[in-house]
């Protein structure tokens, strides 16, 4: 940019000439070194003088003729358009950055206030960019003819919409269609600088959308956190929409400060999903006496079928407003399961009566009424893994894993007695196993329904829980 200062350079030029022609004159009249000296110091001071009253204090900046900066000189303002324009264009990758010098002025200025302020090449930059004097060619995304943002190339700006679009799909599932509500274009023209982002922030931008101020009226049973969730803010927003206000202190009727998101676009997409769904097998068992009563083995083992079930989901912005299932398939059909099941009577073992204990009597829950209910054993607390000893001689007639008991070994010692050892860790033993008093059958878990590592003793006669401690 051309710069042109406002001095009369004739009028300097005419006294240097006059103070040339006065050293020759004296020259020409011999005079003395010691004149044609002070002449030469005088030439210097007088140019010295000249020059300083020849340069500005400053130069003022005008934006459309309204007073913008002031510099030190015309280079800090070059250097921070050319840095502007460089930045610009690396950073959105815009191939041509173009500043509007039309609308700017440049005007030396002399006797400057002293408390004016001459900023520097990065404040003089960050005032440029508050600025729409920097403008590129560009891809604008454009709703209902409306310019929103803008990207460096069509592809990007492309690759924008199809992301958004992205973000709403559901996992695995195939578009079918696509429609905007509003009228949404990509066209290029000449747009602010500041106005083109990046892909990524173009997508938060589309998908976060505009925010615009609500207000909300405290109601009964109002929490600070309710309000801020309900309203897609955090608690910290909260408070920053609303300086002053004591979150320990909010009243019925209180107004508050918030936030309300509207997204710039609409986009109703129509998908298809596929969702398989096995098939039960069923199970048939053939007798066998080669195993005992109650067990089971497994001869052939089932194979689950599969079905896929195609569903045609509509959303807006990935919310769903409609579902329909449009028919299912057998992928394949399951196979059923082949079980041997046992009809070998267990043998009838009678034990000594007289019961030894199966782990240290560390009661945490003793027999009887518990929380509202009956407890039908009693809680022995000990550390994990504890050997768990049966009580007196017997057969094992379950041991397996059962609802709420967890891990379970029973054993029967004959008479109509029975004992139940719960929420076992690992279980040593095995159903039509004979077992002897004071033998290791298991060890203590938390398997099942338990809050604690412990044994779950119950002594059974005829069926009916009898209290542990009277046989212990």
């Amino acid at each position: 940019m051309n710069l042109k200062d406002n001095f009369n350079k004739e009028k300097i030029f005419k006294i240097l000439q006059i103070i040339k022609d006065k050293v020759l004159y004296h020259s020409r009249q011999r005079k003395s070194i010691a004149i044609a000296s002070a002449a030469v110091i005088g030439i210097a001071a007088v140019s010295f003088a000249a020059i300083k009253m020849m340069s500005p204090d400053a130069y003022m900046l005008a934006v459309n003729d309204v007073p913008f900066a002031y510099i030190a000189n015309q280079t800090v303002m070059e250097e921070a358009i050319d840095d502007i324009k460089t930045e610009m264009s690396e950073s959105k990758g815009v191939e041509e950055i173009i500043f509007d010098d039309s609308a700017l002025k440049c005007t030396a200025v002399r006797n400057l206030k002293k408390n004016a302020n001459i900023l520097s090449e990065e404040q003089l930059k960050e005032k440029f960019l508050l600025t729409k004097l920097f403008t590129a060619n560009a891809w604008s995304i454009t709703v209902n003819d409306n310019n929103i943002f803008a990207l460096a190339t069509e592809k990007d700006a492309k690759k924008v919409l199809d992301s958004v679009i992205a973000n709403y799909q559901t996992a695995g599932s195939q578009i079918v269609s696509t429609v905007y509500k509003e009228n949404v274009k990509v066209v290029q023209k000449k747009v602010p600088a500041s106005d083109v982002l990046t892909i990524e922030d173009g997508v938060n931008l589309l998908l976060t959308g505009n925010a615009e101020p609500k207000t909300y009226v405290v109601q009964s049973g109002d929490t600070v956190w309710d309000i801020a969730k309900g309203n897609n803010m955090t608690t910290d927003q909260l408070q920053h929409m609303n300086p002053g206000f004591d979150p320990n202190k909010i009243q019925i009727g209180q107004t508050l400060n918030l936030v309300e998101m509207h997204p710039y676009i609409t986009i109703v997409t129509k998908e298809q999903v596929a969702k398989e769904e096995k098939i039960n097998f069923e199970t048939v068992f053939e007798n066998t006496n080669t195993l005992y009563k109650g067990e089971v083995k497994v001869k052939t083992a089932g194979v689950y079928g599969k079905k896929e079930t195609i569903t045609e989901i509509v959303k807006e912005n990935g919310v769903q407003t409609s579902a329909v299932d449009l028919g299912t398939t057998v992928v394949s059909e399951p196979q059923t399961q082949v079980a041997y099941r046992g009809t070998k009577s267990l043998s009838t073992f009678v034990g000594s009566g007289s019961f030894t204990r199966p782990v240290p009597l560390n009661v945490s829950s003793p027999f009887g009424s518990r929380g509202g209910g009956r407890h039908t054993g009693v809680d022995l607390r000990n550390p994990k893994g504890t050997p768990i000893h049966v009580v007196d001689d017997g057969v094992v007639t379950f041991a397996a894993y059962s609802g709420s008991y967890g891990n379970i070994v029973k054993v029967s010692h004959g008479n109509g007695i029975e004992t139940w050892y719960a929420h076992c860790n690992t279980m040593l033993v095995s159903v039509g196993e004979r077992v002897s008093k004071g033998q290791q059958i298991a060890t203590v878990g938390i398997t099942g329904r338990a809050t604690g590592y412990h044994l779950h003793l119950e002594v059974r006669k005829n069926g009916v829980p009898q209290n542990p401690m009277n046989y212990l």
